[in-house]
């Protein structure tokens, strides 16, 4: 008799601590679901949390020069300008200062702030060979004796027509990459002076990656339907423009008369080369 007391005294226990129980589960509830966890905030504060910078959400609250613009302005102000640096006195000039200073800022943002440019090649001081013009514009990398070497590749030419076009690769000139190389900043440009503005600049499209292809008979930027965007050939005194997929840029170089009224079409349009010149940016 005692036993079955002992045992129904301890199911009465049970059932207490059971009865206990659903209490503290509904209270848990009740307070997890009133303060569900979203991606726009934080169950512990009072106000939603605001990324402090870039982060997903973020609408902005200042104005931000991702592209130095500011500091090219008060260059601009002030009169320091672009140096270019190496072409010795006497070589024909094809890079004037005032066509660098409006190409600078088409450059990709931390390349644009050096204010110095080299001279890696030109026809007329360093001999007519596209040999020479790869072996001088391979990038360089950095040493004792030069620590900060000059970077990207931007080819500059000038036709017997008086037209000056050209192209930028950041990744410079690097023959025997078996094919087409390149990123997303490289572009065509012209420069007319008949236009306003002078200068323009076609930016690579998306359409194909043929961006820049380095051969041992020939240097192409840009290509695609059977056409090259700016063609040069071994000699560097002869070459081609046409409409191109891949910077959906106009023929480069000067028309003759025969030529004048061919608007957009996919002709390629010959030029004679008479000035062509390869520039590093930097050092500084």
């Amino acid at each position: 008799m005692q036993r079955n007391n002992t045992i129904s005294s301890s199911s009465s226990n049970s059932g207490t601590l059971s009865s206990s129980f659903p209490v503290h589960s509904s209270s848990f509830s009740d307070r997890s679901s009133s303060a569900s966890i979203t991606h726009r905030g934080s169950p512990f504060v009072s106000t939603p949390f605001v990324p402090p910078s870039g982060a997903p959400g973020f609408t902005g609250d200042r104005n931000w020069d991702r592209g130095f613009f500011e500091a090219l302005q008060r260059d601009r102000e002030s009169g320091a300008g672009l140096s270019l640096c190496g072409r010795r006195e006497g070589t024909l000039q094809v890079l004037t200062e005032d066509v660098a200073n409006s190409l600078r800022i088409h450059l990709p943002a931390l390349v644009r702030l050096s204010r110095n440019w080299t001279l890696l090649y030109s026809i007329d001081q360093h001999g007519i060979s596209l040999n020479t013009l790869y072996s001088r514009s391979e990038p360089r990398t950095r040493s004792k004796a030069e620590p900060n070497p000059p970077c990207g590749a931007l080819l500059v030419v000038k036709d017997s027509l008086d037209g000056l076009f050209g192209a930028w690769v950041g990744e410079g000139i690097i023959k025997g990459q078996n094919g087409f190389y390149g990123s997303g900043e490289a572009f065509l440009w012209r420069y007319r002076t008949d236009a306003s503005p002078p200068l323009e600049v076609y930016k690579w499209s998306g359409k194909n990656d043929y961006v820049v292809l380095c051969d041992p008979d020939f240097i192409s930027f840009g290509g695609g339907d059977g056409h090259y965007g700016l063609y040069i050939d071994s000699s560097l005194l002869e070459g081609s423009s046409a409409p191109c997929p891949t910077f959906d840029n106009p023929v480069l170089c000067a028309r003759p008369p025969s030529h004048a009224g061919a608007g957009m079409g996919k002709k390629d349009v010959s030029f004679e080369c008479v000035g062509l010149e390869v520039w590093g940016i930097g050092p500084g």
